[in-house]
């Protein structure tokens, strides 16, 4: 939704500003024509799907539970099921584009997870399963976000990067989104006095063309207010466990990582 919100917002204030120079140089009807059409027909059923999006509550979350080494899935309808970790498979697929304007590499991140039912049976190319897709990038960006999640299951929370902004969210809830604005005007007054023009212009850019500030507001107000699981069982499920409870890996995955970590020593 934040980068749905940055590209509305980009494309509304680039046909206003269309619009607004027409008009400046003598072309009233013009100008109107365009704000109508781009502006109220397309930006305006654009920003009215946006709208209905936000007004949607949030998903269920897929919850990761390290200490049991398991996966809750969780279906909008309230059903669940838990999944053994290491019958998680995560692909990420990239495809470059070559077109006149050069090449583009688009990619995402697809997690496949067994069947309600089919829990233990493994995964195959022609297997159904649940799957989840996200879309941060392909290539190196989609298996970052795949090394965060196996990290935190096979290292610990400390292994995975915060990107919480809890700062940003206090700085929200304590100075309401007025102050979102007045901090970010601040950082642009203290660059220009420090000189630092490329962090001045992205300031610059981030408040009038890209609208930041919404995007504090989306991010806390929205995204950051994750629904939690409420079946019973889901809730025992997801208690913490004593140390000496925690589930342990398989041997096979045991061999796996071995055989790995020596592949890579002796490449090293």
């Amino acid at each position: 939704m934040a980068a749905g919100w940055l590209t509305l917002h980009c494309l509304t204030l680039l046909i206003a500003a269309s619009s607004i120079w027409i008009a400046s140089i003598g072309d009233i009807w013009l100008s109107l024509a365009i704000f109508a059409f781009m502006g109220g027909g397309l930006m305006g059923t654009l920003w009215y799907l946006f709208i209905k999006q936000w007004r949607k509550p949030l998903t269920p979350p897929i919850r990761f539970n390290r200490q049991r080494r398991e996966v809750c899935i969780t279906e909008p309808d309230g059903s669940y099921w838990f999944v053994p970790w290491e019958r998680v498979y995560a692909i990420a697929p990239s495809v470059t584009n070559l077109g006149t304007y050069g090449a583009t590499k688009h990619g995402s991140l697809l997690l496949w997870f067994p069947l309600k039912g089919q829990e233990h049976e493994t995964y195959g190319p022609d297997k159904k399963g649940w799957v989840l897709m996200v879309n941060p990038g392909g290539g190196i960006s989609s298996m970052a976000q795949w090394e965060c999640i196996r990290s935190f299951m096979e290292i610990g929370p400390d292994a995975v990067p915060d990107s919480s902004h809890a700062e940003r969210s206090s700085k929200v809830e304590q100075q309401g989104y007025l102050g979102v604005w007045r901090g970010l005007f601040g950082q642009l007054f203290d660059e220009l006095k420090a000189k630092e023009y490329a962090a001045t212009f992205s300031t610059f850019t981030g408040l009038t063309i890209f609208g930041a500030p919404w995007i504090a507001v989306l991010l806390t107000k929205k995204l950051a207010h994750i629904p939690d699981l409420t079946a019973p069982e889901v809730v025992e499920w997801s208690k913490p466990l004593p140390p000496a409870q925690w589930a342990k890996r398989s041997p096979e995955l045991e061999l796996a990582i071995a055989e790995r970590e020596a592949e890579l020593a002796s490449v090293g």
